[in-house]
């Protein structure tokens, strides 16, 4: 072959590889695909998404304010935030598109932007810089508006792209939805105020109404309460209270029940447990509910801080709070959550349930190293520190104690064959005028947790109980949609304790087989020059 012809046939190669880049760059432009390898899919956007954006009824706008030249670590957040909207729009069958606007920065050069962005209340945050080998403060915008039908929604401030799916798609669904459901929380009896949940009030109001409700003066649980929280009441629930109570769900009214059976009492040199009765259990049990006077311990818990005798502080496992890793993911719902941390939890007994005809689904179950305690209560945790194996057989010799569950189906009026209890102060509605049911009209869901503190953000519960438990308010609402992507973003799962026949088993395989194996290796070698020599002999 002639150089000139080689030549020529170098470049057409070169130009044909060009060619099928920009091919495939095309390509990948209109056609959009990604293989994301991660456990929970963090990448991919969830089919809940995609099938909100691939429903809208109209055009949507999503206005992007982003400032150019962005420090680590928010340099790839701009091209991130592009890539996700990307997807949006590919699934939105046209009806979404996005718009960086007037990339600038948040500075006296470029007032134009960020006024534009202040319109829709995305504010200007600072961020440290380094330049010149000097740390400066600037300001930047990292934020994006949501416009549909003349409404707008607005993520003022984005810091990373973790959970950024679930803040977009809530975002359109709030603004493309007309009625919200309503989320109601009991008062009267102690119960948390659920105003001071500021994570979790944050959530729920974002996506539902959420409003108290108060039974006093015969007042029943309003119609439009979707879903019925009880959050670790502390006082007693009247006849009269609890009549409304079973009323609502004789009316398909879905409950929450976290309730406390014991409290911690400090005030005593030794820590010890009090019973709470909340005189609820008749009317659980009715419905197949029983929530046990016991405390579960479990090896696998969370730690306590505790003061050192020079005053430093240490972590210390307390087994009075199980940390449970054991969820019940075929909810889809719970599926992504790793593990709950509970507090002087109680366990259910499931057997209650028998011949209620009613579907009962453990929900959250301790470790197979857990145990009990019943009667009297020592909280201390001086009792766990330096257990002998033999002591800690004993103590921790029970297998999983299921300590949430979901009670589903048809329920019997507890107040069937009974008389309507009534309040009987001044001003009270007349009970009788009240329709009545003895059966449910229609399915309810009732969950049962043995701790009323899960999600009690005063006491600064891990990340996962407010995800939790606002998975559970959307599992009760029938709106499970945004509870899997809210569980994206989650923290890691938790090392389970394993057996001592495993510990002993991992211990002498470390020691014995990288030795067995250099020894093996060496063998190979010395009969392989072995073999060589002979031939050479020969």
């Amino acid at each position: 072959m002639e150089k000139k012809d080689i030549k020529k046939d170098i470049l057409i190669k070169l130009a044909i590889i060009i060619g099928i880049i920009i091919a495939v760059n095309i390509i990948s432009n209109r056609i959009f695909t990604r293989l994301d390898l991660s456990r929970n899919k963090s990448y991919t956007l969830s089919d809940v998404s995609k099938g909100i954006v691939g429903n809208l009824e109209d055009k949507l706008e999503v206005r992007a304010y982003f400032s150019d030249n962005l420090p680590s670590p928010y340099n790839n957040l701009k091209r991130d935030v592009k890539d996700m909207l990307s997807d949006y729009r590919s699934y939105s069958k046209g009806n979404l598109n996005y718009v960086f606007v007037n990339e600038g920065s948040a500075d006296e050069s470029n007032k134009e932007f960020e006024t534009d962005a202040q319109k829709f209340g995305i504010q200007p945050v600072q961020i440290q810089v380094m330049d010149n080998d000097k740390l400066e403060v600037k300001k930047a915008l990292m934020g994006l508006a949501i416009l549909y039908q003349g409404k707008t929604e607005v993520i003022p401030f984005i810091q990373s792209v973790n959970n950024l799916e679930y803040d977009v798609t809530s975002k359109i669904k709030k603004i493309i939805t007309e009625k919200k459901k309503k989320i109601g929380f009991l008062t009267g009896h102690s119960e948390y105020d659920y105003t001071k949940w500021q994570t979790i009030y944050q959530t729920l109001t974002s996506q539902y109404d959420v409003t108290s409700v108060d039974l006093s003066k015969n007042i029943p649980v309003p119609n439009d309460i979707d879903v019925l929280i009880i959050a670790g009441p502390k006082g007693e629930f009247p006849e009269w209270h609890k009549f409304q109570l079973d009323q609502y769900i004789m009316r398909g009214g879905n409950i929450a029940f976290m309730i406390n059976k014991v409290t911690p009492n400090f005030q005593q040199q030794i820590a010890i447990g009090d019973q709470v009765d909340n005189k609820l259990d008749d009317m659980l049990l009715n419905y197949g509910i029983k929530i046990d006077n016991d405390l579960i311990r479990d090896l696998q818990c969370s730690a306590v801080s505790v003061q050192t005798q020079i005053g430093i502080p240490m972590q210390v496992s307390y087994p009075y709070f199980p940390l449970v890793s054991n969820i019940n993911r075929d909810i889809s719902a719970f599926k992504n959550i790793q593990a709950v941390a509970l507090s002087f939890v109680s366990s259910l007994d499931l057997q209650a349930a028998q011949g209620k005809n009613i579907q009962v689904t453990p929900l959250l179950t301790t470790s197979d190293r857990s145990g009990k305690a019943t009667g009297f209560f020592i909280l201390n945790l001086e009792q766990f520190q330096n257990l002998t194996k033999q002591a800690a057989d004993t103590l921790f010799n029970q297998k999983g104690f299921v300590v949430g569950a979901l009670y589903s189906g048809s329920f019997r009026s507890f107040y069937a064959d009974k008389p309507a209890p009534s309040d009987t102060t001044p001003a009270s509605a007349d009970v009788t005028k009240q329709e009545r049911f003895n059966e449910s009209q229609k399915p309810s869901k009732i969950i049962a947790i043995g701790d009323g503190d899960l999600a009690h953000e005063e006491q600064r519960p891990p990340k996962d109980n407010l995800t939790f438990f606002v998975n559970m308010v959307d599992f009760l609402a029938d709106d499970v949609g945004l509870a899997e992507i809210r569980s994206k973003d989650t923290s890691e799962s938790p090392i389970e304790e394993t057996s001592d026949f495993t510990k002993r088993f991992v211990k002498y395989l470390n020691l014995i087989l990288p030795p067995v194996l250099i020894i093996l290796f060496g063998l190979y070698i010395w009969n392989k020059r072995k073999v060589n020599r002979k031939k050479l002999q020969s």
